[in-house]
Order: C-alpha cells, then structure tokens, then sequence
C-alpha cells in the first residue's frame, strides 16, 4: 500500500465517476467555493487512508479516544478500512476485497453493509492475479483490450470475472 496506489485507476474510470461530474455541476452552477472546500479534503482523506503510516493506530491505543475512532472509521475511510478493501482474500479474516469501497465518505459502506471495520491490517494487498498486461491496456481499457482470452481486461464482462475470496487458490496453483 500506499499513496501512489491512490490514483492508479484506467483512465475510463475518472470520465465515468458520478462525483466528478456532480462537481462538475456544482461548479457550473455557481457552487465553486463548496467545490474549493471539498477537494483539498478528499485528496487529504483518500491520501491518509492509503498512507501507509496507519496513523489510525493511534486512536485504537488510547481508550479515551475509542468513542472518536468509533465516529471516524463509520464516516470517513481511514487505513484500516480501506486497507480492507486492497486485501488479497477475505480468507484472512480482515480483507474485504469486494467491499469497503468508500474512498472519502465510508458511511455508504456501513449502510449499503459493504463495510467491514476490524481495526486490524492485513499482510497481503494487491491483485490475486496479478494482471500481465501492458501499461497502456491497464490504462486505456476498455478502449484498448487485451489481447489475452483469459484476461480480465480482454472483455468488459466475461466468463474469467473471480471472485478473489474463492478462486485465488486455483488461480495460483
């Protein structure tokens, strides 16, 4: 983990955000200076929940800052939550790879019961298959495939689509 892994996303990813565009809206619309309020917040709040400096800890420490943290991990993404989300598998117990997807306001998590809040980090993130695919293709798909018929990035939606909690065992076999 860490900050870099923030922003690596295809590009069809940012043109296809609902909040983009609701702020893109907004701005148009004459609300700038909410716009101006709310980006500094989301880069720092998705910056710290991807930090690998799990600054989070600290509120579990201490047992007169309990309650805070309690708020705090139910409405904004922290690491321990978000770190959940870049798990490897559910198999360990604290990953939630499809689930907490909040990357700024993690209460959708908790209300649509995509959240899992362990106070706990994981010892393996990233992708169970580990994509072998050009930079370009990771960047550009769906307007660039691969070439692969067993890629995830060969079709929008296939008969390969894992899901990671079950099929990484047969995957790495």
């Amino acid at each position: 983990m860490g900050v870099l892994v923030t922003y690596r996303n295809a590009l069809l990813y940012y043109a296809l955000i609902p909040g983009i565009w609701l702020s893109a809206i907004l701005v148009y619309m004459g609300m700038g200076e909410v716009y101006l309020f709310y980006l500094p917040l989301k880069l720092v709040v998705i910056s710290l929940a991807h930090s690998e400096t799990r600054w989070d800890r600290f509120m579990y420490k201490y047992k007169f800052l309990r309650l805070i943290a309690w708020v705090i991990e139910r409405t904004i993404s922290i690491p321990s939550t978000h770190f959940a989300h870049h798990g490897l598998t559910a198999k360990d117990g604290i990953s939630r790879p499809n689930g907490n997807f909040g990357n700024l306001i993690f209460i959708w998590d908790v209300i649509f019961d995509t959240a899992r809040i362990t106070r706990k980090y994981q010892k393996h993130f990233g992708a169970w298959n580990q994509l072998k695919e050009t930079w370009y293709t990771q960047l550009l798909f769906p307007l660039i495939r691969s070439k692969d018929p067993m890629s995830e990035l060969n079709s929008i939606k296939t008969k390969n689509d894992y899901d990671p909690s079950i099929d990484h065992q047969k995957f790495n076999k």
